[in-house]
């Protein structure tokens, strides 16, 4: 595993933040190796987890979703996130709005949230973006997503400042004015 010390602050933030993170077979068979969804608990295995980033990633794919609905979301999160969209339109027509982002932005967003929380623990960028993550095998220098977050040119950051969770940054630092604090400091970590 790239980074095993960044496993267990990683696991306490997410505790502290209330999420359920469980120890166990019940990880494997998700979208990432060592880290699986299960009526919204998050199960890692610890010796399959390719770094501890990805348990972060998955749990940013949660957060993007109001806490209401963790319980719904399993392996399948963008299956899961479109069943609620679904679910969740008003009678008029007219879909939710965060459930509308978190199926759309949902990627973009929990890229971004995890790099926050990276920064927010003091943690190496390594333990988020090491080679392989985000389906980058062969670069050189900076992994390319850490280039874009640090450039300003993510979009996940956006979609946060649009949901309230931080402020906007970047190139978008333009589009909008909530007072919050930018990107990467955060207001809030989860949707309630």
């Amino acid at each position: 595993m790239y980074h095993p010390e960044a496993l267990e602050p990683i696991i306490g933030f997410l505790r502290g933040i209330g999420m359920e993170i469980d120890y166990g077979e019940k990880a494997h068979g998700g979208f990432l190796p060592g880290v699986n969804i299960h009526g919204g608990v998050i199960h890692v295995d610890p010796d399959t987890l390719l770094g501890p980033g990805d348990l972060l990633h998955e749990a940013g794919h949660m957060i993007v979703v109001p806490r209401r609905f963790w319980s719904h979301l399993g392996t399948d999160l963008q299956e899961d996130i479109e069943i609620l969209l679904r679910d969740e339109t008003a009678p008029d027509g007219s879909p939710d709005p965060i459930l509308t982002m978190a199926a759309r932005q949902g990627e973009f967003m929990s890229q971004a949230w995890s790099y926050a929380v990276v920064q927010h623990l003091n943690l190496p960028m390594d333990c988020l973006f090491f080679p392989g993550s985000y389906k980058y095998d062969q670069y050189e220098g900076t992994h390319p997503m850490l280039a874009w977050l640090e450039q300003g040119t993510h979009i996940g950051p956006l979609a946060l400042a649009q949901a309230g969770m931080t402020g906007f940054s970047g190139m978008f630092a333009h589009v909008g004015q909530n007072s919050l604090p930018s990107f990467p400091q955060m207001s809030r970590w989860t949707l309630d």
